[in-house]
Formats: structure tokens, C-alpha cells, sequence
């Protein structure tokens, strides 16, 4: 636990730095926590037997997470439909699992770059700051207090064979602690929102940072991995970091674009 608290706490401040300078400094943030989620999604991918493309996929999750960038030259779509073309191309000369190994590639890129690319553009809506910061305290409150719920009172298990020590208990009291946060930085800060909408944002975030959570869960389980990764000490890979975030942060800039 000391472990874990000290490196969240060097980590830390970097990233809000980042977020509060905005545009150049954050988007090379994403740029790098999205390199290194992808290594270590093709790497999980490998270590599982499979043989993803890995160059192509970087780039192309690369380019898929700059094209939410409202200068960048090509439109989303068009990367989509490349890179589905160009990574088949390739996966035909493969002699083992070609389709596997194509559908793997673009699962990563895909996955995160579409993801990850939305935590670019929800910093650069009006007030982008304040919604990434509501994204990021309502995950962190979710997490944080379902932990601590969890470990004192947690009795009735999830989803034992994905994420042993998750407990309903734990979880409902993330959701309530998401709410809470999302009510009280509706409140206090300027994003167009009321304490009701800033609510709902918090337990839909809550809810939807368990199934982030699961889905890295699953995946690390289906190759026989414990953590994605050792680039944080006590937290795993980054992806350990990330799960939650994933569909939390997609889900904000949903409600964000469409109010702002």
C-alpha cells in the first residue's frame, strides 16, 4: 500500500500539470500512456500465444488517438477503414491464425485509441479542463471508496474467476461515494451542470468503471497474467491504471459535447 500511495504520488502531479497547461502538454500525456497501453496490450496478446501486428498497431492507434485533435488532417473514419484494410493485408501472410491475429491488432488499436482519444477532445471542449478533472475524481472516488468499503465490510463476491476481490458491498458503496463527488463538483465548479446531472454523471461513471475494470480483468485472465505490466511498482502495467478510465472518460465527453 506505502508502495502503491508513493508512486501515484510522483505520478501525479506531471499529469495534472499536463491537463491544467492544456492541448500540446496533454496530448503528449495521451500520446505516451496510449504507446504504452498498446505495448502492453500486444505484449498480453503474445503472451497468450497470439502474433497481433504490433508496428502497425501502434501506429495506427497512434493515429487513430491524434485524429480527435480538431486540426489533425484525417477524419477518424478514414483511419478506421485503413487500417482495417492494411492490417488484413498483412495478416494474410501470416501462416498461423491470420484472422485471429487481424482481429486481435485491431481490437487494440481500436480499443484504445478511440478511448484514449476521447480523453484528448474532452480537454479541448469549453471547460475541457474541469470535465477531465470530473472524469478522473469521479473514477478515483469510485475506486477508491469501493476499496476501502470492500475491505471492511465486503462479503458477497462479483465475479470471482475475473476479479477475485471485488465485493458487491464494496462496489454499491463506489457508486454512491461517484454520485456524491459528481453532485458536489457540479456544484462548485463552472461545467454546465447541475448537482442532479453531476449525480448521474458519477454513478453512470461508477457503474461503468467496474465493467473498464472487468473487461482488463478478462483479459489479463485469458493469457495467464496477473498484472499487464511492470512499469508502475505496487499498480502493475498501465493498463491497471487505465481500465476504469476507459469507459469512464468516453462516457463524460458523451454528456459534455452535447451540453457544452
Amino acid at each position: 500500500m506505502k508502495q502503491r500511495f508513493l508512486v501515484a504520488l510522483a505520478i501525479m502531479p506531471p499529469v495534472l500539470i499536463a491537463l491544467w497547461l492544456g492541448e500540446i502538454w496533454w496530448g503528449a500525456v495521451i500520446v505516451l500512456v496510449s504507446m504504452l497501453g498498446g505495448l502492453e496490450f500486444y505484449g498480453l496478446m503474445r503472451l497468450g500465444g497470439y502474433r497481433p501486428d504490433r508496428p502497425v498497431g501502434l501506429i495506427w492507434l497512434l493515429l487513430i488517438v491524434l485524429s480527435h485533435w480538431s486540426d489533425f488532417p484525417v477524419p477518424l473514419l478514414t483511419l478506421l477503414t485503413a487500417g482495417f484494410i492494411l492490417t488484413l493485408i498483412r495478416s494474410l501472410y501470416q501462416t498461423q491464425q491470420p484472422l485471429t491475429n487481424w482481429t486481435i491488432t485491431s481490437a487494440g488499436a481500436i480499443y484504445l485509441g478511440v478511448m484514449l482519444g476521447q480523453a484528448l477532445a474532452l480537454r479541448l471542449l469549453p471547460n475541457g479542463l474541469w470535465w477531465t478533472l470530473l472524469a478522473l475524481f469521479i473514477t478515483w472516488a469510485n475506486d477508491t471508496f469501493a476499496y476501502f468499503v470492500g475491505i471492511t465490510i465486503g462479503r458477497h463476491k462479483i465475479w470471482p474467476r475475473l476479479s477475485p476481490k471485488k465485493s458487491w458491498e464494496g462496489t454499491i458503496g463506489g457508486w454512491i461515494f461517484a454520485a456524491a463527488v459528481g453532485a458536489a463538483f457540479a456544484y462548485f465548479t463552472p461545467i454546465v451542470a447541475g448537482p442532479a446531472i453531476g449525480a448521474f454523471i458519477g454513478l453512470g461513471g461508477g457503474v461503468l468503471a467496474l465493467f473498464g475494470d472487468l473487461a482488463i480483468s478478462m483479459l489479463k485472465r485469458q493469457v495467464g497474467a496477473k498484472d499487464s505490466g511492470i512499469i508502475m511498482p505496487g499498480h502493475g502495467g498501465m493498463l491497471d491504471r487505465l481500465d476504469s478510465l476507459l469507459f469512464v472518460i468516453p462516457f463524460v465527453y458523451q454528456i459534455a459535447y452535447w451540453l457544452t
